[in-house]
């Protein structure tokens, strides 16, 4: 059997470390982690932040795109009540936590 590779039984050829995609609840606690002023909003340069560290390789245009998915009330910043939105945005981009 190969070392990279997990039980071949039953046809899993998967890697041992694949990227897995992120859970909802993953990608939330990341966001409000990047609430660096701990305000309850996250700003255009914390989501571009955000977004970067999630291995995007446009941040910034990731960020006016969330806000624009997200922002619901159009002051520039994604609110705990916008969060779902913008949680849902970035799952459609399919990221993955690479340590999965």
């Amino acid at each position: 059997m190969d070392q990279k590779y997990g039980n071949i039984k039953g046809g899993n050829l998967k890697p041992k470390h694949a990227p897995v995609a992120f859970s909802k609840e993953q990608l939330k606690d990341l966001f409000r982690g990047f609430d660096c002023n701990k305000d309850g909003l996250l700003s255009k340069d914390e989501l571009k932040k955000a977004f970067n560290s999630l291995g995007s390789r446009v941040p910034a245009f990731r960020t006016l795109a969330a806000l624009q998915h997200a922002d619901e009330n159009g002051d520039g910043f994604i609110s705990e009540e916008e969060l779902e939105a913008l949680v849902q945005y970035a799952l459609g981009l399919g990221y993955t936590n690479k340590m999965g």
